[in-house]
């Protein structure tokens, strides 16, 4: 994903997303003949080809997606990352149908090995290469950045002023303080007969602009009711960080390592999930219909995560899903005696809470260090998955043949468990502080969602309000 990032810079989103889907489906092709071959040339082509190109296009698309809507980051990423997840729902049904349509049963172990459907395996992987060129053909007409026009309307419509500074101090110097008004309030200001009242004089000064700042209490005209005031003194505006500037804030190692823990912990749930469905339920089909349901609840649940956190803050969003994650995690073991309903409810609720790593830590970065080099910070973000992987891969089978799965889940939930705490603690950081919980933004839309609850239902005459609550409807619609 770093390398995404430097060649969409360098060649512009269509050939650095062009480069990763060629990689990729080249990997697809050439498994079928390393399949056959050696263990080693088919972790290059399927693992190290496959998700080298895979990477490169993801970053590129994601990014590319985002310049369109600066303002929404966290839908649109979410939008993405779920188009991303629902294509297993897709092809995962398709390919067990290809390699075991006659639904064998898995032995002791939890793996396949009748000799009929190994040998339908290279032939499946030339088919996909070929299903995934004809798509990503498709998906490459529509990846470009917007005009210039789309951009300078999207600098427009940033906020630009705040009317008192005191009201968030932040002392880290990566963060950008904007003084302009508008015309208006300009020409307002050069009228002798106005004089703002100065309220304090702010010595101290932000590197990024070497002035020094001064609070005050004039209305400007980029506010409009008081509404709208809190809603901007809750928006802070961040400088575009590089790489460099990244590296050196206490934000990213938070960031990283709860990524890492995320990672660990849904890697880890979505190697076990199979084989230990089953040794208690002997049905690939229903196995392959049960992922299918997961992974479009976990498509769905990347855009809802990225709505939360647009709505409320990425620590409301992922707290919720790590807190859930822990719960689900150590009773996971339990599915075993309550049968396979049990355990496909359990498996679609874990989808559901894994999919928060999918689509949350863009908005976080892009909040946290700006739009600019968001290609390039993400990359290096989530660096942290594939650490999480390689540790998993080494420790995993080796565990899981003394321990048992009971102990693993209860490993995983402790992962997850971390993934809360260091969420909570990358508020303390110096960007931390922008995507951390807002209790005023939570209050907002609760009260908005009550609004609109007690409107539908006066509407629809399920249950009549009260005088007071009418008069709140009146007061919020008038």
């Amino acid at each position: 994903m770093i390398i995404g990032g430097f060649l969409a810079s360098k060649l512009g989103p269509k050939t650095a997303a062009m480069f990763g889907c060629a990689i990729m489906n080249g990997g697809v092709f050439l498994s079928s003949y390393t399949v056959k071959k050696s263990l080693v040339w088919f972790l290059v082509t399927y693992g190290i080809m496959f998700g080298f190109g895979q990477g490169i296009a993801y970053v590129v698309a994601v990014s590319s997606v985002i310049n369109w809507a600066p303002e929404s980051v966290g839908l649109f990423s979410g939008l993405v990352a779920g188009a991303f997840g629902v294509s297993a729902a897709i092809f995962t049904p398709i390919q067990t149908h290809l390699v075991n349509p006659e639904n064998f049963q898995s032995d002791s172990d939890g793996y396949l090995s009748e000799s009929v459907l190994l040998d339908r395996v290279p032939q499946v992987f030339q088919l996909l290469s070929f299903i995934f060129a004809i798509m990503q053909t498709v998906g490459l007409v529509f990846i470009c950045d917007p005009p210039l026009e789309v951009k300078e309307s999207n600098e427009q419509r940033r906020p630009k002023v705040r009317r008192c500074l005191s009201d968030s101090v932040v002392e880290d110097p990566s963060w950008r303080w904007l003084g302009e008004v508008d015309s208006k309030s300009e020409s307002s200001s050069s009228d002798s007969s106005f004089q703002p009242r100065k309220r304090t004089k702010n010595p101290r000064k932000i590197i990024a602009l070497n002035v020094p700042l001064i609070e005050t209490d004039v209305e400007f005209d980029n506010f409009i009711d008081d509404e709208s005031d809190n809603e901007e003194n809750e928006k802070i505006i961040v400088s575009d960080m590089g790489i460099k500037q990244v590296l050196q804030s206490w934000t990213f190692y938070a960031l990283f390592l709860t990524l890492f823990c995320c990672s660990f912990y849904g890697n880890l749930y979505y190697n076990l999930y199979k084989t230990f469905a089953n040794t208690f339920i002997d049905d690939d089909m229903f196995m392959a219909g049960a992922f299918s349901a997961g992974t479009v609840a976990n498509a769905l649940a990347r855009i809802g995560w990225g709505i939360v956190a647009d709505k409320f803050s990425f620590q409301c969003a992922l707290t919720t899903a790590t807190s859930f994650a822990s719960l689900l995690l150590f009773t996971m073991p339990l599915t075993q005696y309550a049968g396979r309903m049990m355990y496909l409810v359990w498996l679609i609720l874990m989808f559901i809470c894994v999919a928060a790593n999918q689509s949350l830590f863009i908005t976080a970065a892009v909040k946290c260090f700006g739009s600019k080099h968001k290609a390039i910070n993400y990359g290096f973000l989530i660096l942290s998955t594939t650490i999480s992987g390689i540790m998993l891969s080494a420790i995993c089978q080796t565990l899981l043949s003394k321990i048992g799965y009971t102990w693993m889940f209860i490993s995983a939930a402790i992962f997850a468990f971390l993934a809360l705490v260091t969420t909570c603690v990358t508020r303390y950081t110096p960007q931390g502080r922008v995507i951390s919980i807002k209790k005023r933004a939570i209050k907002k839309n609760l009260k908005k969602t009550k609004m609109y609850t007690l409107t539908l239902n006066y509407a629809f005459d399920r249950s009549r309000p009260s005088s007071c609550d009418k008069l709140l409807i009146l007061l919020r619609f008038a």
